[in-house]
């Protein structure tokens, strides 16, 4: 992951976009990716129901584009990388894992799902969001739905009133979702809980910070992350927090060492952190980071349960998983999720399928960074907007799990990380060279009289 091995130092990033690049794509090029995040909006809860399957609108508009997403990798002729490759098998394999766990027709209900909002949204940005203009005309098509979520989260969270939650059956009582917090109601909008909305919303601050959009967009594009501060989420706040460290972290290196930043480092030291955790604190890295993260010193204290009952269910069943049944766990243990995605994976679907997906996931930010090390610093900073996002939501998937429509909103930011991995540079051609005539050799030598 090491981005500038080798590199001299060089300016700053630029205030204006380099001669010679085009800095945006047209509307027409990403309208299928806009109309799948504006399906992810939407609440869940208009689903449509077609006998016992269940199509949220999310998973409904997934369903109807990725035919769409599968031409156009065929027409572009975009062969599968490995992130593709291994994202591809674990999908397939928690297809199979549910199949094996609950029967043919239940597993391919379910597991099909699954391998729809997951592996559906991955490939559709795979196949249309491939470089930095189309992420930005993206980032400006998917604008007003944003600034429309957070308008939503801010009156919510100081009416003390919940607009589109009440409006859906929940699994929850409805006074379970009247939950304040710092004198705000902890507001979710469209999303299944506030951890969601909050996840989402963060998730904007580096992608529009960095998008080197107009200074209009860009500001209007923060201030839709900022609705991340509304959901009164531990994880929102620490995603924003990640974010905002990954983003300064950069600008050290550009500002201050006149360089480009070597994000190996980060690597290395999160590897020193969890091996530190993991030998001195008695307690195992993850235990103490979800103690450590939490607010609500109960909250941790039930999530170390999960881990400690999921980790028991993922060794008892490791290579298919439980599938839709119950995890084995306490009486007084009464909800029946599982808040930490990975887990989750492992737990229902079998230890190979969260293995694939996060190595998938990592090898995308692996390759996006190191392949991208000679774009030119505008479309780099963009790149690296999209890779901090995706990291970002990895590290907070530990602590909190992903469901409905915001598992197919991290999908998306997984394929356009993979997608960006394989860009070109848009280099401005040289001018071309008017042809020489022939040298002719000259002999060397004395005068013949």
């Amino acid at each position: 992951m090491d981005t500038a091995a080798g590199s001299p130092a060089y300016r700053a990033v630029p205030a204006r976009p380099p001669a010679g690049y085009q800095t945006i794509s047209s509307f027409r090029e990403v309208i299928v990716p806009v109309l799948l995040v504006y399906s992810i909006l939407l609440p869940a809860g208009l689903a449509v129901q077609l006998g016992s399957v269940v199509l949220p609108p999310y998973r409904l508009a997934t369903l109807l584009l990725l035919p769409f997403a599968i031409a156009q990798m065929t027409r572009r002729k975009i062969s599968l990388t490995l992130p593709d490759i291994l994202i591809i098998a674990g999908s397939l394999w928690g297809l199979g894992a549910m199949i094996v766990t609950s029967g043919l027709s239940v597993g391919i209900e379910a597991g099909g799902s699954f391998v729809i909002d997951g592996l559906g949204c991955f490939l559709i940005s795979r196949a249309y969001v491939t470089d930095v203009r189309r992420l930005r005309r993206l980032l400006i098509a998917i604008l007003p739905g944003m600034l429309l979520i957070t308008v939503i989260l801010i009156i919510e969270a100081v009416s003390h009133k919940l607009l589109i939650a009440p409006l859906f059956p929940q699994r929850a009582a409805l006074w379970n979702l009247y939950e304040t917090r710092f004198g705000l109601l902890r507001a979710r909008a469209v999303f299944p809980h506030s951890i969601a909305a909050g996840l989402f919303m963060g998730s904007l601050l580096s992608l529009y910070f960095m998008s080197r959009l107009g200074k209009f967009e860009r500001n209007l594009g923060m201030f839709a992350a900022s609705g991340a501060f509304f959901t009164g989420s531990a994880a929102a706040y620490l995603t924003v927090a990640s974010l905002g460290f990954l983003m300064g972290y950069k600008s050290f290196f550009n500002l201050v060492l006149r360089t480009r930043e070597r994000l190996i480092y980060l690597f290395y030291a999160a590897i020193a952190l969890f091996a530190v955790l993991e030998m001195f604190t008695g307690r195992g890295a993850i235990r103490t980071l979800i103690n450590f993260l939490a607010f609500d010193k109960g909250s941790a204290y039930y999530r170390l349960q999960i881990w400690a009952y999921g980790t028991v269910s993922v060794e008892k069943h490791p290579l298919f998983g439980i599938g839709n049944a119950a995890m084995e766990r306490p009486r007084w243990m009464l909800r029946e999720t599982i808040d930490n995605h990975w887990l989750a994976l492992a737990v229902r679907y079998g230890l190979p399928t969260a293995v694939l997906i996060g190595a998938g996931v990592m090898a995308a930010v692996a390759l996006c960074v190191t392949r991208n090390s000679r774009l030119n610093d505008h479309d780099r900073t963009t790149t690296l907007g999209a890779v901090f996002s995706l990291l970002a939501l990895s590290i907070m998937a530990w602590t909190s799990g992903l469901w409905a429509n915001h598992v197919a909103w991290y999908m998306l930011v997984a394929g356009t990380v993979a997608a960006l991995a394989n860009q070109l540079p848009k280099r401005q051609n040289a001018p071309a060279r008017r042809p020489q005539p022939p040298r002719v050799p000259q002999l060397r030598g004395r005068r013949v009289a």
